[in-house]
């Protein structure tokens, strides 16, 4: 049956498909067998069902997602059918009908050339329609000020782990306030898994998608099956004509019948071969030429075929890595600045010493911290422990924060942390700690809690700063009194 998904949750895993009545079904990812393309909303599907009729137990996406005004097939006749079989059927029979248009009105035994009437390209897009619709939204993204993108390929468990923490963490938060960044993930991935696993051969998609549209081409071969068809007439007529002038002949010498009728049936025989032979001259040099034709614009076009399709899954390759980065990194944005205004998150997350944004990173900090640098042999784990440590020298920034007031540490932490996914933070609760820190690092800023520290210390740790050959010149913030007295605890 022929449907479109009208509701689907990636979260959940299940929606709905209505058909050309109107009538609802069932989806449950269990029954979506289809390893090129994930469910979406918009789809149009071709399925089984139960029993009943209500569940589905079997679908995948239909080969026909798009109808442009040149195709052969339009989208009622999508309706009309339950099978892409059926549908395909009537598209060859659309085809059949437009390549007899072509070959009525074309003389092959002049014909020089063979126009294209679908374009490489135009093959091309169609054959990867939903891998190029998939990531079209890339345009729309600033891509540049998104930077750096996180590597879904390592942070995707991370990811996961951010999300599925806070959701658990916040009761406010639901699954479905991230599913549109989820379901793309899961979109996208399933396209990159498609031109990972599997060997596309261009040949193969050529035949089926370019020439079986060249109604020019398939016109050409039919008229060249047609004369070879009609040379093997002539040569057959020919044999027979020979076998009949021996007979004519030997009736001829035995003087069996009338001499005169004899000879005129041999010359009519002699003319008719003559006229065959003839033809059969013509017809061999438009064979020749249909047949170099056909197989000249078939060699040629395969060559720009599969330089273009090399080319196109070379970039739709990359352009999904690329999307699923960005997504990734959309989300993860999405994650921390929720997770920043969390009140479950600040009253339960950063009461554990965590210095880092609510975000993807941190988590995954959490797992390199526990890796032994010297020990790990795990092609993943080196990939994960230098991406992670790239990340915090080239991109992060760090903030001091003098304090011994555990409110002011998680208020001022998070205050820093909200403005940048970028911003961590590190804690000194004493004088001492505070002068190891300033003469080890540079601080994009530092604040000081003037409540943990009387006037004599603040002159004194204010003078440290200036002296450190790291933060002379770094912004000095003094978290007041009243400022303090205004935290929520």
């Amino acid at each position: 049956m022929h449907g479109k998904i009208t509701r689907y949750t990636a979260t959940t895993g299940s929606g709905v498909v209505m058909n050309a009545s109107k009538k609802i079904f069932e989806l449950k990812k269990e029954s979506w067998h289809d390893g090129r393309n994930r469910p979406a909303v918009g789809m149009y599907v071709e399925f089984r069902t139960n029993d009943g009729g209500v569940l589905i137990t079997d679908a995948r996406a239909s080969k026909y997602q798009d109808f442009p005004p040149d195709s052969l097939i339009r989208e009622i006749d999508f309706w009309k059918s339950n099978t892409d079989e059926e549908l395909q059927n009537k598209e060859a029979e659309l085809r059949a009908k437009e390549i007899q248009k072509v070959f009525a009105k074309t003389n092959y035994m002049k014909l020089e050339t063979i126009e294209i009437d679908r374009s490489v390209q135009d093959c091309i897009k169609e054959y990867f329609s939903l891998e190029l619709k998939s990531v079209e939204f890339l345009k729309e993204i600033d891509i540049q000020a998104l930077q750096p993108l996180v590597d879904y390929a390592i942070c995707k468990r991370y990811l996961s782990k951010a999300l599925d923490h806070l959701i658990f963490s916040d009761r406010k938060l639901n699954v479905d306030m991230f599913a549109e960044y989820q379901s793309r993930l899961g979109a996208l991935e399933y396209s990159y898994n498609f031109f990972s696993k599997n060997e596309i051969k261009a040949e193969k998609v050529f035949e089926e998608v370019f020439l079986e549209f060249q109604f020019n081409y398939k016109g050409a071969l039919r008229a060249a099956n047609g004369i070879k068809e009609r040379i093997m007439q002539l040569q057959n007529k020919i044999r027979i004509s020979s076998h009949d002038l021996k007979v004519l002949r030997n009736r001829l010498e035995a003087k069996r019948g009338d001499e005169a009728e004899l000879k005129e049936k041999i010359n009519r025989v002699r003319a008719n071969t003559d006229k065959a032979h003839e033809e059969i001259t013509t017809l061999t040099k438009a064979h020749e030429n249909l047949d170099k034709l056909c197989k000249d614009f078939a060699s040629k076009n395969l060559k720009i075929f599969e330089a273009v399709f090399r080319k196109t899954v070379s970039m739709l390759q990359n352009k999904t890595q690329e999307a699923l980065n960005v997504t990734a990194t959309l989300l993860d944005n999405q994650i921390w600045e929720m997770g920043m205004k969390s009140v479950s998150i600040k009253n339960v997350f950063f009461k554990h010493n965590i210095n880092e944004p609510y975000c993807m990173m941190t988590f995954l900090g959490q797992t390199v911290s526990k890796l032994d640098k010297n020990k790990i042999t795990a092609a993943n784990e080196r990939n994960m422990h230098k991406y992670y440590t790239n990340h915090q020298a080239n991109h992060v920034k760090k903030f001091l924060i003098l304090t011994n007031n555990p409110k002011v540490e998680v208020n001022v932490k998070i205050e820093i942390m909200s403005m940048s996914k970028y911003n961590n933070v590190v804690i000194a609760k004493k004088d001492s700690q505070f002068f190891v820190a300033v003469n080890k690092e540079k601080f994009e800023g530092i604040y000081i809690d003037v409540t943990s520290i009387d006037k004599v210390a603040l002159k004194r740790v204010i003078s440290d700063k200036n002296e450190s050959k790291f933060n002379r010149d770094s912004d000095v913030v003094l978290v007041t009194k009243e400022q303090v007295a205004g935290m929520k605890d």
